[in-house]
């Protein structure tokens, strides 16, 4: 008897140690993950025969279904922001006119919840941080009352729909292994919309109030602040060609102060009353990096200094080149021993031997007022550069120059957007008929993007966050030695001791408070692939339909609003927003308790359970 019991214990003993390891949060949650599946490994070789699953059988996990989806909907969500889709729909809101702070709030967190619901919400979040920060400013709305917010209802819209959430997918996943049909794209909507709408609400006008006021949020974003240096040229094809500068309508230099504008041999200098732009006009101006990134998807080459072309120059064919595939800004440092002190941009010929195009100039000890290329270059210099991810990447190599690796962004390809738009809403409407499966439907949709060319391979590769792979394919190891070692019906007999007596609906909503509880304390993926292998095996011990189960476990992993480190969109506002471990409590308790309520009143009724 205790041989037979020894497999199934040792599981749980190892997942336990895993589940502590996890909370102390000492080492990456991938470090644990490993170690999860090295002990799973050394416990099959020690017994091999006490129905442990095998190297083949614990490895499968690597390339499970629900897996593969969630790595292809990552690589799609990078196309579209690739293709300057998630930017395009936050720069509508980039408005001069006055909103009710409400109302416009209101109307982003709507928005944000609906791309939520189809796409993975961390790079949603990513893109809506500065644009709240900026509106914030401009409109007098408190920063600490929208951060947070801005999180949990990323996390309240992933979980309407199948494809909302890599939750969502790997329980849907899962349940397949135990010959339960394939969870819809649409099966998990209207639980999840039940309880999500009254959370929304809540989230929107009610978390704002519990939230403390911010004294300050400025210092957070002094970086977006910073004033390069950058010239335009007016070309013959320009949008501002004949552009009064009195009128102040170039909202493609929204937010920046222009210098001058350099007319041949001669200067104007602002008041700029009666000025019209001209061919062969250079416009010098102090702007933001975030004003730079706009003018070049709205200008183009405009934006690049002007340098005369010199015999033996291959300047045009780097032109050529870079308006093709420079889709790189980054920023370099001038080193301090650096051969282009004292050469201004022209001596340099940067662009020739770079392959990079220098769009702005910083120096640090005060504003810059003279053309960009003829100002002497001096060590500490910042140069806001452009190029292909192999120029940019060439620029470590280069003993001139420090490559500041974090300022790399890819500029949006507004070429490619309406391409990304119609793979992304092909692959969704082919998965939501049923004319394909998602994982196939999203298969085909990651590598059409890489196929059009709205993302290069190493951007599709970037994009695949090796936390989650390694993090979800080990734990997928550790629920498949639960079931087939028997450990998953050993804690199902024993919660059949706990529960004795209790009515179905009841076992249904302590289960969703406890898995929320665990998703708090882990992670949403780890939760519910821990507890979908017991959830599944406790309907069939009840002679229940597990369908209700499986959808319990789904929703409850979502709910991590307890803690910063529960999902990754809460610590990705956690410093932009200043918050404290105990603004999470104060506005996850009430959330997760409202949660809990709206299960208990509904869900059993709706699945018809006593």
């Amino acid at each position: 008897m205790l041989i037979e019991n020894l497999a199934p214990i040792l599981i749980i003993i190892i997942g336990v140690i895993a589940l502590i390891f996890l909370v102390l949060d000492k080492y990456p949650i991938e470090t644990v993950s490993i170690c999860l599946l090295s002990a799973l490994i050394i416990a099959y070789l020690i017994l091999p025969d006490n129905n442990i699953p095998s190297l083949k059988e614990l490895l499968s996990g690597f390339s499970n279904p629900g897996l593969i989806t969630v790595l292809s909907l990552l690589v799609m969500a990078e196309g579209l922001v690739a293709a300057g889709v998630i930017n395009y729909l936050a720069n509508l809101f980039e408005t001069e006119k006055s909103y009710h702070p409400t109302i416009l709030l209101s109307v982003i967190l709507i928005v944000v919840a609906l791309l939520s619901s189809v796409m993975n919400n961390t790079p949603i979040v990513v893109m809506f941080i500065p644009l709240i920060a900026a509106l914030s400013e401009r409109h007098g709305i408190d920063t600490r009352k929208t951060f947070l917010p801005l999180s949990y209802i990323s996390m309240l819209g992933g979980m309407t729909t199948l494809m909302g959430s890599s939750t969502n997918l790997i329980g849907a996943g899962i349940s397949i292994d135990y010959g339960i049909q394939q969870i819809g794209m649409l099966d998990i909507s209207i639980p999840a919309l039940i309880i999500a709408l009254p959370c929304i609400v809540f989230v929107m006008y009610i978390m704002p109030l519990i939230l403390p006021k911010q004294k300050s949020y400025k210092s957070l974003f002094s970086r977006d602040a910073r004033q390069f240096l950058a010239e335009i040229e007016i070309e013959p094809n320009s949008k501002l060609l004949g552009v009064n500068l009195k009128e102040n309508s170039i909202k493609e230099l929204a937010n920046s102060n222009i210098l001058f504008v350099q007319r041949g041999e001669h200067a104007f200098y602002p008041p700029l009353e009666k000025l019209s732009l001209r061919v062969g006009d250079i416009i010098v101006l102090a702007a933001t990096r975030k004003s730079l990134e706009r003018a070049m998807q709205e200008l183009g080459d405009q934006i690049h200094p002007h340098l005369t072309k010199e015999p033996g120059d291959k300047l045009e064919d780097a032109g050529e080149y870079l308006s093709k595939d420079a889709r790189v800004l980054a920023e370099v440092l001038i080193a301090p021993r650096s051969e282009m002190i004292g050469k201004d941009l022209e001596q340099i010929r940067f662009r020739n031997f770079t392959s990079c195009i220098v769009l702005g100039l910083l120096r640090r000890s005060r504003m810059l007022k003279d053309r960009i290329t003829e100002i002497p270059l001096l060590a500490g210099d910042v140069l806001l550069v452009q190029g292909s991810e192999i120029g940019i990447s060439n620029l470590k190599q280069n003993s001139d120059v420090v490559l500041i690796d974090w300022s790399k962004k890819y500029l949006p390809q507004k070429s490619k957007l309406l391409g990304a738009i119609i793979i992304f809403l092909v692959t969704i409407f082919s998965a939501a008929t049923g004319l394909v499966e998602l994982t196939t439907a999203s298969i085909i949709g990651a590598t059409s993007m890489v196929a059009f060319k709205i993302l290069s391979i190493n951007r599709a590769s970037t994009a695949i966050d090796r936390r989650i792979f390694i993090t979800i394919a080990c734990m997928l190891a550790y629920g498949s030695a639960l079931q087939s070692s028997g450990a998953a019906q050993l804690i199902v007999q024993n919660l059949l001791v706990l529960i004795e007596g209790q009515s179905n609906s009841f076992i249904l909503c302590a289960l969703f408070i406890l898995i929320t509880l665990f998703t708090n304390l882990l992670t949403n993926n780890a939760a519910v692939i821990v507890f979908m292998p017991i959830s599944i095996n406790l309907a069939y011990a009840l002679n229940l339909d597990p369908f209700p189960f499986i959808i319990t476990v789904i929703l409850a992993a979502n709910m991590s609003f307890l803690t910063p480190f529960g999902y990754q969109t809460n610590l990705l506002v956690m410093a932009p927003g200043q918050y404290k471990f105990l603004d999470y409590i104060k506005c996850g308790v009430p959330l997760t308790l409202l949660s809990w309520i709206i299960f208990i009143l509904f869900i059993p009724k709706y699945f018809n359970l006593n």
